[in-house]
């Protein structure tokens, strides 16, 4: 007879030995929270009141709200209004597109979910927005957009639904609605924040007489090209408000429902079923959406996969090393501090079951990217004579805030999971909490570092010259020829060279097949499998 899942009762309290390490693994991610976003946060809120008449943007005398009566006069509010209206798509892949995939995916069993996590690899591991961008130039940025993101976002957020729809076992009862609609919500306001900020598509496609500008667009504009510092701070200003409060209803949503990731064990096959039962609608339904899907992901990566080979016209310089050795820095004290931080509070969870709450301060910046506090990062670059060289390249997040994020999710999963073995009476070694999230650890490297490799404003406003970047070196080829809509025989290799992509496609599927497929997220109390031992 299957015995139900009983919920737990509370857990008991912790050792004062948990609760000192957890808070000081905290520490060293809060102390960089406080010099890459608190200390930038304010010091873009005072500049946003100020006039410089200096790159390094000291001093200045206060204007009052002038400069935000400038921006809005420059378009800002139209600025935010196109930023909001590329979110339009990718809001109607998360929350219709995205989840018929992986409800049908999930329905077909084994091999419809490997299928579809098989044929979604490439647009994770090709998207480089920067020569997607470049290479769908013709087209509106609105359209660029759309198709250049296509493959990504039904990937990623696929993948999450089809974690949230996961089955501890074949006969658990608990619906997966609930932990569906937290990932939906999550994707919606990851949407909002990440157009709220675009600045490669808006910035590409603004080449010649285009005009469809993003906010980031125009804080770089008004900030690098007018010299006028003060608007560029206001405007970064009206970008950080709306992100600080997506960051807190996203916190909420993790926190509130008691949002966790778990690694199940494989599942046993499923019992076969009859012929043209519901197995064989969800082959038909997810057969005809992935079809559509790479169809639209082929649309929009094409472009400039069929180009990927090209190195450019001889003596274009090379961009190995300022393109991807300074993220990599950045990469392995972000993602390691937060990784500490992460078990720090949900793995040893020193407040006990209100531990997560000691992620808010870090959530009010989980979607501020490089753009809104870039202002702040170049100041202080240009005070210590660091714009123009290696050191100037890397990244000035020294928190890797969403990597925290999803580590925490899991070290609570499994930290909930060992607490209900030892209310059995079993024993329950740490490795149970730890080893199942170095495979995750890994993929947050790779991600984090891959993801600041791409970004574009950064090098941009730091590096020229013999300290150029790849982005950089191709936007400046661009540039030579005139905006020609031409674009072969760029330096695309630069941006990801063949071998590197390969390598990525097959670490993607390797992830999705071996680990992420076993990956489950789940809301509410933690389930038991046995009756509690009284």
């Amino acid at each position: 007879m299957t015995i139900q899942p009983t919920m737990l009762r509370p857990a008991p309290p912790r050792p004062g030995w948990q609760v000192a390490v957890g808070l000081v693994l905290i520490l060293p991610a809060l102390v960089l929270l406080l010099t890459s976003y608190v200390e930038p946060l304010y010091w873009t809120v005072t500049s946003s009141f100020r006039k410089f008449s200096g790159i390094r943007l000291t001093g200045g005398e206060g204007v009052g709200w002038d400069n935000y009566d400038a921006a809005y006069s420059q378009g800002l509010a139209d600025a935010h209004w196109f930023a909001l209206s590329l979110a339009v798509v990718p809001i109607v892949l998360v929350l219709l597109l995205a989840p018929a995939l992986a409800w049908a995916a999930h329905a077909g069993g084994t091999w419809a979910r490997w299928v579809v996590r098989i044929a979604l690899a490439l647009p994770i591991a090709a998207f480089v927005p920067v020569a997607i961008a470049l290479a769908r130039h013709d087209s509106s940025v609105r359209a660029a957009y759309w198709l250049g993101t296509f493959g990504l976002i039904v990937a990623l957020a696929a993948t999450a639904y089809l974690a949230a729809l996961r089955r501890r076992t074949l006969d658990s009862t608990r619906s997966p609605v609930p932990a569906a609609l937290v990932v939906g919500g999550l994707a919606v306001l990851t949407v909002l924040a990440v157009t709220l900020q675009d600045f490669t598509y808006s910035f590409v496609g603004g080449f010649g007489s285009r005009g469809d500008v993003t906010p980031a667009r125009l804080m770089y504009e008004t900030s690098f090209a007018m010299m006028r510092f003060g608007v560029g701070a206001a405007t970064s200003m009206t970008l950080l408000v709306p992100l600080i409060l997506l960051g807190v209803i996203a916190t909420l949503l993790v926190i509130l429902p008691g949002t966790r990731l778990e690694v199940d064990p494989a599942l046993p096959s499923s019992p076969p079923v009859s012929k043209g039962g519901p197995p064989l609608v969800a082959w038909i339904v997810g057969g005809v959406l992935l079809l559509g899907t790479l169809g639209a992901v082929w649309s929009g990566l094409s472009p400039w996969l069929s180009n990927i080979t090209d190195s450019g016209r001889d003596g274009v310089q090379s961009t190995w090393v300022n393109t991807w050795l300074p993220p990599m820095i950045s990469t392995l004290i972000g993602v390691t501090v937060a990784a500490l931080a992460a078990f720090g509070i949900s793995g040893l969870r020193p407040l006990g079951r209100h531990s997560e709450w000691l992620l808010m301060p870090f959530g009010l910046f989980l979607f501020v990217g490089a753009a809104p506090l870039a202002l702040r990062n170049f100041a202080a670059g240009a005070t210590a004579d660091r714009l123009n060289s290696f050191l100037g390249l890397i990244p000035p997040s020294r928190v890797a805030i969403p990597a925290m994020f999803i580590l925490a999710l899991l070290f609570r999963g499994q930290a909930q999971r060992r607490e209900v073995l030892l209310q059995e009476g079993h024993r329950a070694p740490w490795t149970g909490v730890l080893l199942p999230a170095l495979p995750m650890l890994g993929l947050a490297y790779v991600a984090t570092w891959l993801v600041q490799s791409q970004n574009l404003i950064w090098p941009l406003i730091t590096g020229n010259g013999d300290h150029s970047s790849a982005q950089g070196v191709l936007l400046q080829e661009y540039t030579r020829r005139g905006y020609s809509r031409a674009t072969d025989s760029l330096p695309f290799a630069q941006l990801m060279p063949v071998w590197l992509l390969i390598l990525l496609v097959l670490g993607v599927i390797a992830a999705q097949l071996l680990y992420l497929d076993r990956v489950a997220l789940r809301v509410g109390l933690p389930e038991r499998d046995h009756p509690p031992r009284t």
